[in-house]
């Protein structure tokens, strides 16, 4: 067992500092593995460890015994060697039966403030997916081992917090587009590829007699880079034997009264008085269909937002509340303001070589703040940043933007840019990507 080899092997896949913390994480996974006898509870290990304790008496083991398992899994002895496959695991869930253990030590599940004082929770974890034994060497594809951090739905300009190996960030600013595919037939299992194609819009199932008589509906969903589906499905049922809620035939009602009606009475037969829809909507996303058959399903357009960029610094918020000709220190950066409004304030961002950026920021009101923060038009109007996005500086427009007859305004430095996808920002050998 040649632990050096072991090191240098993950050194190079994974970059030294997280494999370090990886190897802990794992051993911690093991010391904390109960076999469930006597009613007691099991926790479960990460995939590809179930299928290396095959053949292995787990009721008995002892803390040493365990240190052995360990050593099977990370050590290149001359029978058991890690390799990385040239297929890939991006969009692909882990084993219906993979191992799960819960409350894992080193990792965290918290709950942090934003600037609001609401909380944010943040949960990270670590997934092994589709891996595999084959001719004595472990099998792991690409996309096939990631760190994975989740947080509540981020809001823009309200300091959402997100917690990555251990430390947590603020969400300072994101990126969005609209990635639209049209015209594509689909069969029961197939999908399409949105955007860059890390997500695909997928038809996951054609139901055929679903109301009592044959009339086929459909239910896609899209699914994530992580192998999971988006939280809402879209269903449509666009038969011709359905009333199409879409043509507004229930927008008033039916014309009924309270009551109770019977079959045939008085000309009743709701029997025959199906609804379904061409369209199916999630937020801002929105799928509409043509014909669906018992074999597949026409996509005449679907459309569903993705992250281009987001913004995030590990540095606590710089809060300035500033009157027109003072100044307050941003980083490497100076923040002057030159002009005040009833609803706007103009600013000026300096950098210590002394180049200078201006923007009037504004104009917060009712109609503006209307669908803030998910607006990034508008929110776009409400920040500054320089063209290296070092620094931001935004009018702190959700809370009170002007108070005294000053402006009242969030800096964040120490900017990281994480793009969708892109490479990390401090190993190029990993890429992140949001999984929304």
């Amino acid at each position: 067992m040649n632990q050096k080899k072991v090191q240098e092997f993950l050194a190079i896949r994974a970059g030294e500092h997280f494999v370090r913390w990886l190897v802990k994480m794992v051993s911690i996974v093991f010391g904390n593995l109960r076999e469930r006898r006597d009613g007691r509870n099991r926790q479960w290990l990460p995939d590809p460890f179930i299928k290396l304790r095959k053949g292995v008496e787990m009721r008995k083991l002892t803390k040493k015994a365990y240190a052995l398992v360990l050593a099977v899994v990370f050590t290149l002895s001359g029978s058991v060697a890690p390799v990385w496959a040239e297929d890939d695991a991006l969009r692909k869930a882990p084993a219906k039966d993979a191992a799960f253990v819960a409350g894992l030590e080193g990792f965290k599940n918290i709950t942090s403030k934003n600037l609001l004082g609401k909380d944010v929770g943040m949960q990270e974890g670590l997934i092994i997916r589709q891996s595999r034994i084959e001719n004595g060497k472990i099998i792991i594809p690409k996309s096939g081992l990631y760190y994975t951090t989740r947080t509540g739905t981020a809001k823009m300009l309200t300091g959402h917090k997100i917690t990555i190996l251990g430390k947590e960030y603020t969400i300072v600013d994101t990126a969005t587009k609209l990635d639209v595919v049209t015209d594509t037939d689909l069969k029961k299992g197939g999908s399409v590829p949105l955007g860059d194609g890390s997500k695909h819009l997928e038809l996951t199932s054609i139901g055929i007699d679903g109301n009592g008589f044959v009339a086929p509906a459909a239910t896609f969903q899209i699914l994530k880079p992580s192998g999971n589906y988006y939280g809402t499905s879209f269903p449509v049922s666009p038969n011709a034997k359905l009333f199409n809620i879409t043509e507004g035939v229930l927008n008033d009602g039916t014309g009924r009264v309270t009551g109770t009606y019977l079959p045939g009475q008085d000309g009743q037969n709701f029997h025959v008085e199906y609804y379904g829809t061409n369209v199916a909507t999630s937020g801002q996303s929105y799928l509409v269909v043509g014909d669906v058959t018992a074999e597949e399903a026409h996509v005449k357009e679907f459309a569903t937002g993705a992250i281009v960029y987001s913004l995030l610094t590990e540095k606590p918020a710089v809060e300035m509340q500033l009157g027109k000709g003072e100044k307050a220190a941003l980083g490497d950066y100076t923040v002057t303001v030159t002009d005040i409004t009833e609803d706007s304030v103009t600013v000026e961002l300096t950098s210590k070589e002394g180049q200078t950026i201006q923007k009037k920021l504004g104009p917060v009101t009712k109609e503006t703040k209307k669908y803030l923060p998910a607006d990034e038009v508008t929110r776009n109007t409400l920040l500054l940043r320089p063209e290296n996005d070092a620094v931001q500086v935004q009018l702190d427009a959700l809370r009170e933007p002007f108070k005294d007859g000053k402006a009242v305004l969030v800096g964040y430095t120490d900017l990281v840019k994480f793009e969708n996808p892109g490479t990390w920002a401090s190993d190029p050998r990993f890429i992140s990507r949001p999984d929304t």
